[in-house]
């Protein structure tokens, strides 16, 4: 089926963030759903220095139309001067998941 959800996938830099953040936006209905995958390993430049950090990885199962409202509330609650936000758009899932997440979101 074609799809009409959309992923968002971000990190944060505890798990106790990642689910106080993921409650609060199930809460407000903007997701349906969040898997919090736990622990990965960045590596990048944060004012000209390597950091490599350990933070946990997210992915928020949304509706397509629901998106924009989404990543303004996630960078409002972010605790990230400058988090990573990323859509993942959805081509394909099943009808029933889809209608699911459809319902769960308002």
């Amino acid at each position: 089926m074609t799809s009409q959800l959309s992923l968002l996938y971000t990190t944060f830099a505890t798990e106790e963030e990642a689910i106080s953040i993921s409650k609060e936006l199930l809460q407000r209905h903007m997701i349906g759903c969040v898997n919090i995958l736990g622990k990965v390993r960045s590596l990048y430049f944060w004012d000209q220095e390597l950091q490599d950090k350990q933070e946990i990885s997210v992915l928020f199962k949304t509706t397509s139309e629901k998106m924009s409202e989404l990543i303004e509330a996630l960078n409002d609650l972010h605790p990230y001067e400058v988090p990573m936000i990323l859509e993942i758009p959805i081509t394909r899932a099943n009808s029933n998941f889809v209608a699911w997440v459809q319902e769960a979101v308002i």
